[in-house]
């Protein structure tokens, strides 16, 4: 639904709304205005004002919110409230839920229809533009084996006319410094003008033999997106064209919604997935950890006031337990008191959104929130220098997904990844090098391997890969694959004169031939001694 048919959807079903308040309020009187339904009284009065300022029915919300605050009092152990009162605010609600509906806007005329949009930029594909030979060649075979296409060209009018043709995701520039903007502006500049849709311009990266700041602050001016001083190293190159074009999206952020009131959820669920988020909503709190346990939220959006726990009760619960202490809990509430948002936050929550809020305000601070959660779970979980999963995080994923194959039947594989002579690598270049090394390799199985695989660094300069839905012979194909591409680099060694490469030994066993997660580890370590007994820069399975 949009957001007319939204408001209508909230109209139709006001008078039932009211008469459920009303219904509490019979309960809440023979109670004597005490105990749970005096709780479920103005719990319903609170989502009614939340519900009414959010869909643009602000009478709704105004006469909803006086009877929440006479009930609040109550709750509190103040006075009770005046049943001459509540009555007249109820009779008010009454009169409001029985007014007609009004029409909705006639459909708008459909627009002309408009020109075709310009071709997209072509994924994975790079025009490279420079005077030197050796720089077009070099470039284009260290950025293959990340999957990148690299087209080079000597003349500048050439490059232009095949952007026009095909655009290029980016383009890297050869640049002198200072002086020389203007030949690039005018080889760089057509293609960004034609490019009608927003974000479609090709990026464009600079690469220079100056690093210093005037140089840099002149390729800004002239519309760089990324500066990179030369001799460029390949792997920081790839993973920044990574960002740049989109080409290693991340996994959309994941949130659950635990709210009561029906439209609420469909508008603020509606919103949020047309964002791109995968939202899924839970309606009763007390059933809320099989949603968490299966979705791993980043961030999870909740009420304040709920049948049968309150928002404030449900934090406190999550924050008990290991795989929520983290997480962002953000509460959505007309409460406005700052004593009553204190103590919710207090009680575990991250922050409070005050209803009503406008989809695109929800929807940005939903975002803004959910991208902080998932780097703080990011830089727990995961080895500083690679940005793999470290050992200790390792060590779970392999159990997760040993029983998950258990329990469906498939394959798993697992290989051990160990450079050669890595020490001797650290003793000629430096242990620096020897990190950039390290890194790059983590980023190329990062590039070639599947989002659903696991990896991580298993200790120094081991790493490790877990493959689901996977047997050995693919594991043993898919692997050697990507042994041969890192044998191919050439990487900076931190100096114009030296270039270092290497290659790397792996070790394959696969579950269930190996039982469990212990014996699956210790199959893999042993393949990998034998890859390296047999003369290393091999691929060794184990089955």
């Amino acid at each position: 639904m949009d957001g007319g048919e939204l408001k209508r959807y909230f109209a139709g079903r006001l008078p039932l709304r009211v008469a459920e308040v009303e219904a509490a309020r019979d309960a809440a009187r023979g109670a004597g205005w005490t105990g749970e339904p005096l709780r479920t009284f103005h719990r319903l009065a609170h989502s009614l004002a939340g519900a009414g300022a959010t869909f643009g029915h602000l009478e709704v919300t105004e006469i909803s919110h006086r009877l929440e605050i006479l009930l609040k009092g109550a709750l509190a152990g103040g006075a009770l409230p005046a049943t001459e009162e509540v009555d007249g605010l109820l009779s008010h609600l009454r009169e409001l839920a029985g007014r007609p509906l009004e029409p909705l806007e006639p459909a708008a005329a459909p627009a002309e229809e408009a020109a075709p949009p310009p071709a997209p930029a072509e994924e994975g594909l790079l025009y490279l533009w420079s005077n030197d030979p050796a720089t077009r060649e070099g470039l284009r075979l260290q950025l293959q084996p990340f999957g990148y296409e690299v087209q080079a060209f000597a003349d500048l009018a050439a490059l232009e006319r095949e952007a026009e043709r095909r655009p290029p995701a980016a383009l890297l520039l050869d640049w002198e410094g200072p002086g020389a903007a203007g030949t690039v502006v005018a080889g760089a500049e057509k293609p960004r003008r034609e490019a009608a849709a927003p974000g479609a311009a090709p990026k464009r990266v600079f690469l220079s033999p100056r690093g210093d700041l005037a140089a840099r602050l002149e390729a800004v001016r002239a519309g760089s997106d990324a500066y990179f001083t030369q001799p460029v190293e390949a792997g920081l190159l790839a993973e920044t064209l990574d960002r740049l074009t989109g080409s290693d999206p991340a996994d959309p952020y994941r949130v659950v919604i635990v709210e009561d009131d029906a439209e609420l959820a469909t508008l603020y669920a509606g919103a949020l997935g047309e964002a791109g988020m995968t939202v899924e909503v839970v309606r009763d709190p007390m059933a809320v950890m099989a949603p968490l346990t299966r979705l791993q939220p980043d961030l999870i959006l909740m009420d304040l006031y709920m049948p049968g726990c309150t928002g404030p009760e449900l934090a406190a619960v999550l924050r008990q337990q290991e795989g929520y202490i983290g997480t962002p809990i953000v509460y959505l509430s007309t409460e406005g008191g700052r004593e009553a948002q204190i103590a919710a936050i207090n009680a575990g929550g991250t922050e409070f959104l005050t209803k009503p809020i406008a989809p695109a305000h929800l929807v940005a601070a939903v975002a803004a929130r959910a991208r902080r959660g998932r780097l703080l779970a990011t830089r727990i979980a995961h080895d500083s220098l690679t940005g793999l999963l470290n050992h200790s995080y390792l060590k779970q994923q392999i159990e997760i997904e040993i029983s998950r194959a258990d329990r469906e039947k498939w394959e798993v594989a697992y290989a051990m990844i160990d450079l050669d002579r890595f020490k001797s690598i650290n003793d000629s270049f430096g242990h620096t090098a020897g990190d950039r090394l390290l890194k790059s390799l983590a980023r190329l199985l990062r590039q070639r391997l599947r989002r659903s695989d696991v990896l991580g660094r298993y200790g120094g300069d081991e790493l490790a890969v877990l493959l689901p839905h996977t047997d050995g012979p693919t594991a043993l194909r898919v692997l050697d694959e990507i042994r041969d591409s890192f044998s191919r680099l050439r990487l900076s060694a931190g100096d114009r004169e030296r270039e270092m490469a290497a290659t790397l030994s792996c070790g394959v066993a696969v579950y269930p031939a190996c039982p469990s997660a212990r014996d699956l580890v210790e199959r893999a370590d042993a393949a990998l001694y034998q890859a390296k007994d047999a003369g290393r820069n091999r691929v060794v399975l184990l089955s």
